[in-house]
């Protein structure tokens, strides 16, 4: 007797099949409740309470920092002038 090789395998109709889980992006204050539960900072039960609110709260734009139009100036290093100690003769 022959042993068959390993199940037939359709690769055409395995690459054809719809996904099974749709992908959701989070949100910035999604991304801040999941953050606070996993620092410990909220409790599981109320995780999904948090994710409603973050989830219907409008979008905030995260704050733009303007730009310097001049750097400050470097700080001015005076020499230090160290004098030799006397000697004193036993």
């Amino acid at each position: 007797m022959q042993e068959q090789p390993g199940g037939k395998r359709n690769h055409l109709v395995m690459g054809r099949t719809p996904a099974s889980i749709a992908v959701h992006r989070l949100n910035l204050p999604e991304q801040r409740v999941l953050a606070s539960f996993l620092a410990g900072r909220l409790p599981a039960g109320q995780v999904h309470a948090e994710l409603a609110r973050a989830r219907t709260a409008p979008a905030v734009a995260p704050p733009t920092v303007a730009p310097q139009a001049e750097p400050a100036p470097a700080p001015v290093v005076q020499p230090v002038v160290v004098e030799p100690l006397p000697v004193i003769a036993a």
